[in-house]
């Protein structure tokens, strides 16, 4: 009976056919994964009741201070890129985060319980650091997961490790509600925890080293350090236009998350009053978004990721935005922003994500580690900035909620046509294979 029930076990979460090594790299990369996004959805209310707090007409400067501070932290990555393997530059970089973590957690407990009228430079600062981290920490996994992980392997085990993630969400979002609602403790108390799990992502990280080195014993001359100087990114950018398309792609991506981010700030400030009722409520909507998230990945996501073609995932996204506008349009609640953000982030990250993940599996280490970071960081807040321009000047004009929900619909079908092309273009790649793949792109 027990020698059923293993094999019945590997194969729901699609391992069996993986070998001892892939098992385990896939395992401890999950688990960091889980203490990454554990760290960042525990924060994440926060952040945005600090925007509830600020208003809409404050959306494009606090997204000017993330891309800031994005740009800021670009260059540094690259140069560690440029100059050491992944092996060391991870460590080095969730160090830091860590460390600002703890420097956040240091002021926040000097002001109290949500008075950032009393330090109103801090919540800026916050804003903009938190906002560039939520985006480098992510990215630092999948950095680790692409260099590892060949396509096939990708397409089997990726949705296995953005279970991991989706795990640490719904606990990090959890313990933000714990936290606020039950236990009454200071902002600062979330800070401590969430260096805290960073630092265990780090132990995660190291642990799955073994493993991911077992997975290329038999291959030689496999690069380590990416190649080309701090700035090959940009070269590889205007050079090749299958990347490009990924960047516009990204930037619609953040665009879009961004309109529905400034209409719940709008709605959640309207009908909720308090700041810890504001954290809470925000809170919740994330712990709701990741369990859809979760069960989604564990019966859905594995099995149509080998199934259906990568066009189907890139344009699930955007086409679920589409409809949600449209439920705005019809019910302006806090209830229908709620239930249309925990749909699109279920839509994300158990089908966007993992997709938009096997697009970088057969480029080369150069853009895996230097454009790939780009793109999850800094083209990301670039269409977070646009975006938030874009919805503020719409309401400045007075055209009223159906024509913010037009050009916004306008928008998202652009997103539509640059995943379809995506996704035909990594089909027609798959059926090559990767290694006719590598020299097309690189030509």
């Amino acid at each position: 009976m027990r020698s059923r029930r293993v094999p019945s076990l590997l194969r729901f979460f699609g391992l069996h056919d993986a070998s001892a090594a892939e098992r385990r790299a896939t395992i401890w990369i999950g688990l960091m994964f889980f203490c990454s996004l554990a760290s960042t959805f525990l924060m994440r209310p926060l952040r945005d009741q600090f925007g509830v707090d600020q208003g809409v007409e404050r959306m494009p400067f606090l997204y000017g201070m993330t891309l800031l501070v994005t740009a800021v932290c670009v260059v540094p990555f690259w140069w560690l890129a440029n100059r050491m393997p992944s092996r060391r530059f991870v460590p080095i970089v969730l160090h830091v985060c860590a460390m600002a973590l703890l420097l956040l957690a240091a002021f926040l407990s000097a002001i109290g319980e949500y008075q950032w009228k009393d330090m109103p430079g801090l919540g800026e600062c916050f804003w903009g650091g938190f906002s560039a981290l939520n985006a480098i920490v992510p990215a630092l996994v999948w950095i680790h997961a692409v260099e590892h992980f060949r396509r096939e392997q990708g397409r089997r085990l990726f949705g296995l490790v953005a279970v991991g993630g989706t795990l640490g969400a719904v606990a990090g979002s959890w313990l933000a509600g714990l936290l606020s609602k039950q236990w009454h403790a200071e902002p600062w108390v979330a800070g401590v925890v969430a260096a805290s799990l960073l630092e265990l992502a780090f132990l995660s990280f190291l642990a799955s080293q073994p493993a991911c080195r077992q997975m290329h014993a038999g291959e030689t001359n496999r690069p380590q350090v990416a190649a080309g100087g701090a700035f090959a990114g940009l070269r590889v950018l205007l050079h090749d236009g299958y990347v490009r398309t990924i960047g516009c792609y990204m930037l619609m991506l953040g665009m879009l998350a961004t309109a529905f981010y400034v209409a719940q700030t709008e709605l959640v400030g309207k009908e909720v009053a308090g700041s810890r009722g504001q954290h809470s409520i925000l809170a919740d909507v994330e712990f709701w978004s990741q369990s859809l998230v979760l069960c989604l990945q564990l019966f859905c996501t594995g099995r149509l990721l080998r199934r259906l073609p990568p066009t189907v995932f890139l344009v699930a996204l955007p086409t679920l935005s589409i409809v949600g506008l449209g439920v705005l349009w019809l019910w302006p609640v806090v209830i229908a922003i709620s239930l249309v953000q925990i749909s699109r982030r279920g839509a994300q990250f158990a089908f966007e994500k993992p997709a938009r993940e096997v697009l970088y599996t057969p480029l080369d280490l150069e853009t895996k580690h230097k454009v790939k970071f780009l793109f999850d960081t800094f083209a990301f807040r670039l269409g977070d900035l646009f975006g938030a321009l874009l919805q503020v000047g719409l309401r400045g004009l007075e055209i009223g909620m159906g024509g913010v929900v037009a050009v916004t619909i306008g928008v998202a079908l652009v997103w539509v046509v640059l995943g379809v092309a995506l996704g035909q273009r990594r089909q027609r790649s798959s059926i090559r294979g990767d290694s006719d793949c590598n020299s097309t792109l690189q030509s």
